[in-house]
């Protein structure tokens, strides 16, 4: 069975095969999340990568406050 460069890539970063649904699972929520921000606040394709570690760095962020 031949798998996406997506699915490759998640299956390598969780240490999973292409196909577990984990990897699934990472890639469905991931599109639920940029169908928010698209209909939320409608930015461009192109600036989604950007904000996707934004995303992540802001958690971290956050998490300094707390303290």
């Amino acid at each position: 069975m031949k798998h996406t460069k997506l699915q490759n890539m998640i299956g390598e970063a969780l240490d999973r095969a292409p196909d577990s649904t984990d990897v699934t699972d990472v890639i469905d929520a991931t599109a639920t999340w940029f169908e928010f921000v698209l209909r939320e606040i409608g930015i461009t394709p192109s600036c989604i990568p950007t904000l996707l570690r934004w995303q992540y760095l802001q958690s971290e962020l956050l998490e300094g406050e707390d303290e």
